[in-house]
């Protein structure tokens, strides 16, 4: 009711001046601007109508956005649980006598062999060819003590090329299938690294905590702390 006080108590001298002598005349002389007060009260109301339904519909939208922004900063504080991970450090290998293979099986048997070929072509920088052996490697001996190893140096040479992505992918199959083995958390540590070159330094950042919460006498936590305090 209020906001139409304004224009009737604007009307009420003309509606006074159209009481006294000739006050027909005058009714006539002001009919015209009544009628384009009534107009402008009229739009007044529709304006205000409007004002107020797009106040209501930007109401919905800042608790729509508030809702959302809440449920978000309630999913980051509730990560979802990771299980921890178990590593049984292996004893490195003594070195053989038929070529210089410090992370290379004891055994001089057709696996060690394609193993000590493979881990020499990595150190040789010829990565293609270092991937294929360890693949070939995995593919003959799944279950050998250095399967593990053989996965992490595929990763490692996929890092060493500069293709991050895929290096996580295999870095990613030692933490799955070798977990108790002794790369588990330096592919935890490269996972890290590898996210961080690509930009994404939140995600490398979780693995880096990971890897130092999980194994913290380990090398690889060492150097994951470095590398959180902004040290190479």
């Amino acid at each position: 009711m209020g906001r139409h006080v304004l224009p009737w108590i604007v009307l009420l001298p003309f509606a006074a001046g159209c009481a006294g002598p000739g006050g027909q005349t005058r009714s006539a002389e002001w009919e015209p601007a009544v009628s384009e007060l009534q107009r402008a009260n009229s739009r007044l109301e529709q304006r205000l109508d409007e004002v107020t339904r797009n106040i209501l519909s930007l109401r919905e939208r800042v608790d729509a956005q508030e809702s959302a922004l809440a449920s978000l900063q309630t999913a980051r504080q509730e990560p979802e649980p990771r299980a921890p991970l178990r590593v049984v450090r292996l004893e490195p290998p003594p070195p053989v006598t038929d070529g210089p293979a410090a992370d290379g099986p004891r055994a001089a048997t057709p696996a060690a062999d394609l193993y000590r070929r493979a881990f020499n072509a990595f150190r040789e920088g010829r990565y293609g060819q270092a991937i294929l052996d360890f693949e070939d490697f995995l593919r003959r001996s799944p279950e050998h003590e250095y399967a593990g190893n053989a996965q992490y140096w595929i990763g490692e040479s996929y890092f060493s090329q500069g293709e991050y992505e895929q290096s996580v992918l295999e870095f990613h199959k030692v933490i799955e299938r070798y977990p108790q083995q002794a790369k588990a958390p330096d592919a935890l540590l490269k996972i890290g690294l590898a996210f961080r070159e690509l930009g994404e330094v939140e995600r490398g950042t979780v693995f880096l905590e990971r890897v130092a919460a999980e194994y913290p006498q380990s090398e690889a936590a060492l150097q994951a702390q470095r590398v959180l305090r902004g040290e190479r």
